[in-house]
């Protein structure tokens, strides 16, 4: 009798245990009836979601499930009652009863009868707010740290480094056409005017060369006063529209400090369809073209033969 009353002291003092470490706890905690609804839940469960701690007891847990990730968590929770498992972790979104969503990890464990019957499931759910912000603010610094590696300083072009990338992209069936574009006078106006001068042609080249193509398009600095663009989805004949408003625009007068200055272009261009089966093979044929409309005169465009 003196055993039975220590052992019947030792599981009251495990309850009382429990039930302090259960709501104290500063992670979420909910005990959950088989048929899914909450028959206690701890203070930092109901804070989470916006409310008081009574006003949860008897909801389902699909009550304040986003819609979305329903069926996972029943999927889960129904394949511990089919004793599958004893227990499934998940990421899911709880909704607030402001309507805000709360993205959890969720953590449920079943509590059994001696024959395996379940009985109730304990859960705990750590609030990933914050893990999120961070990874999300991460991944934001990680883009602006790419836009930087892959775009040119001066003109905010993208550079060799991100046109080489985009010389990967494969040749699919819809027409592909890739223009390189050379100053023809941006070295007499470099020498004579100086470097300043300059870094102003080519800043004014990044700013009207975007103006001549469609959004979408991708257009470089890939060299010191060699430009590059590719155009998907643009046949021979828009390619040729894109060369000569390029030619036209860039043989305009361009106005530095107190004078103007004439610069021009020439542009080789190449599309698919022909012999090159990739953009660098497309990019070697542009080469190509662009010595031929130089040694035609400049000021022109030339297509790849």
């Amino acid at each position: 009798m003196r055993g039975i009353g220590r052992l019947e002291r030792e599981l009251r003092t495990s309850r009382q245990m429990f039930r302090a470490s259960f709501h104290a706890a500063a992670i979420g905690k909910a005990i959950i009836s088989v048929a899914g609804l909450c028959i206690e839940v701890n203070t930092s469960f109901a804070t989470m979601l916006g409310y008081r701690t009574g006003e949860m007891v008897g909801m389902h847990f699909s009550d304040f499930t986003h819609p979305h990730d329903i069926a996972a968590d029943l999927h889960l929770f129904e394949g511990v009652m089919r004793g599958e498992r004893d227990s499934y972790q998940m990421e899911k979104r709880y909704l607030c009863r402001d309507g805000a969503v709360l993205h959890v990890l969720l953590s449920a464990t079943v509590v059994r009868e001696e024959d395996g019957t379940p009985i109730q499931f304990i859960s705990e759910i750590v609030d990933l707010s914050e893990r999120r912000r961070v990874g999300l603010e991460l991944q934001e610094a990680n883009a602006k740290l790419r836009e930087l590696v892959v775009r040119d300083h001066l003109t905010g072009l993208y550079n060799r480094r991100g046109f080489e990338e985009m010389l990967a992209t494969p040749i699919g069936p819809a027409p592909v056409s890739l223009l390189l574009i050379d100053l023809d006078n941006f070295k007499r106006i470099n020498d004579g005017l100086g470097h300043t001068a300059g870094d102003l042609v080519l800043c004014e080249v990044g700013k009207r060369l975007p103006l001549q193509v469609r959004d979408g398009d991708h257009v470089a600095r890939v060299g010191g006063d060699e430009f590059g663009v590719i155009l998907f989805d643009a046949d021979h004949a828009e390619a040729e529209a894109v060369a000569e408003r390029i030619v036209t625009e860039l043989g305009s007068a361009f106005q530095l400090t107190g004078l103007q200055a004439f610069v021009g272009a020439s542009v080789g261009v190449s599309c698919s369809g022909g012999r090159a089966a990739t953009l660098r093979e497309m990019m070697t044929q542009a080469d190509q073209a662009l010595y031929a409309a130089k040694g035609a005169g400049r000021g022109r465009w030339c297509f790849a033969t």
